[in-house]
């Protein structure tokens, strides 16, 4: 008994741990003129209203736009209106990514120089203050120097998505749950036995 409780124990605690690990999502946006961007990212899904979620804790994104994959490593960061000398804020979980496009306010580029800097290959959505541009509430900009790739919605018209990418159970699990259903048959078998002991006297 003691070590069935053991197990199960065990068991909650990596299905815990795994519920709180980073894990990658897939990301898309397009645009109103049918032009799209795909990507991933890796963080932490924070919980929102109405089942909406949040990915916090970015450490690492991808990004093909127009059929081009941005060269990297590529930097989380969010936008601020209020510093016009240095408007992208890269401090860690500064991006809001979310399932609730109202919600967002990131950029992901290839520096993380504050002030804009040095960038080749960018994707900013910015809802919620005033836009990079000067203009509007809502805006999104795809830009990849390198190919010339360039797209932009001012309001922020085209689709956005936000998907948890299913999380394959630890390998461990699965032989847990095995010996859990083991350690139940012994235990039912002696107890079978106990019976059937006790029943000859």
């Amino acid at each position: 008994m003691k070590k069935s409780i053991k197990a199960m124990a065990m068991l909650a605690c990596m299905a815990a741990g795994a519920a709180n690990a980073d894990q990658v999502f897939d990301f898309s946006y397009t645009f109103s003129d049918g032009q799209s961007l795909v990507g991933t990212l890796t963080g932490t899904e924070v919980a929102g209203a109405g089942g909406a979620f949040s990915v916090s804790g970015i450490s690492s994104a991808s990004i093909t736009f127009d059929g081009n994959t941005y060269s990297g490593p590529l930097y989380a960061g969010t936008f601020n209106s209020a510093s016009p000398s240095a408007p992208w804020n890269f401090a860690t979980s500064a991006a809001v990514v979310s399932t609730n496009a109202s919600l967002n306010n990131f950029i992901f580029a290839d520096s993380a120089d504050p002030a804009g800097n040095n960038v080749t290959n960018y994707f900013y959505f910015v809802t919620g203050t005033t836009t990079p541009s000067g203009t509007g509430t809502s805006e999104v900009l795809a830009y990849n120097t390198n190919t010339g790739d360039i797209d932009a919605d001012n309001p922020a018209a085209g689709v956005w998505s936000l998907t948890a990418v299913p999380v394959p159970l630890p390998a461990a699990l699965p032989l847990l749950g095995s010996a859990l259903g083991i350690f139940g048959l012994g235990a039912m078998r002696r107890r079978a036995a106990v019976r059937q002991i006790h029943n000859q006297f």
